[in-house]
């Protein structure tokens, strides 16, 4: 009896928390990686942050989605960069971080979402080992040949990333 009690009360506690209050939940699986939706209202704010938008404005559905697979893809970039032990370039880190730091707002979006310096440290870290991976990618793709031109790296990093794809096992979840 107890059980039914409590399984009623969890599945009705979103609509009575209200309309606005979203529950935690998970977006995407990679491997053993989640990905959960504050991470996703996270990147969209600092996105909006980063082109001079007010950080409360809201995010679109499609830009959601979209938001939601570049952390997919990210992770999997990060993953590799495990693989082959890429370094990752703690000076390089420390500019992104300067660079940051001079955003207006910067500070008031580390407090929404409760970030801690070290926390947006490896936010900025994960953006730059995915650009680090993708980058040894095209070199090694393209070592000995002539120069490729954007539309070659284009393709090339799509078709790996499909391959990618293909490797981890990655599940979606529907988007509050």
């Amino acid at each position: 009896m107890h059980r039914a009690a409590l399984a009623l009360t969890l599945l009705f506690l979103p609509f009575a928390a209200g309309a606005e209050t979203v529950i935690e939940s998970v977006a995407a699986k990679i491997n053993e990686t989640v990905i959960t939706y504050s991470e996703i209202l996270q990147e969209g704010a600092l996105l909006n942050l980063e082109n001079g938008v007010p950080l409360q404005t809201p995010l679109s559905k499609e830009l959601k989605e979209k938001i939601l697979d570049s952390l997919v893809v990210r992770t999997m970039l990060f993953l590799e960069s495990r693989e082959r032990a890429l370094p990752v370039n703690e000076q390089a880190v420390t500019e992104m971080l300067t660079t940051y730091e001079k955003i207006p707002y910067l500070t008031d979006f580390m407090k929404s979402f409760e970030l801690t310096p070290l926390e947006f440290r490896m936010i900025v870290k994960k953006r730059l080992v995915a650009k680090l991976v993708a980058d040894d990618f095209v070199k090694r793709k393209f070592t000995g040949r002539a120069a490729p031109t954007d539309t070659d790296k284009q393709k090339a990093i799509e078709e790996w990333f499909s391959t990618l794809r293909k490797k981890h096992r990655i599940i979606y979840y529907a988007l509050p």
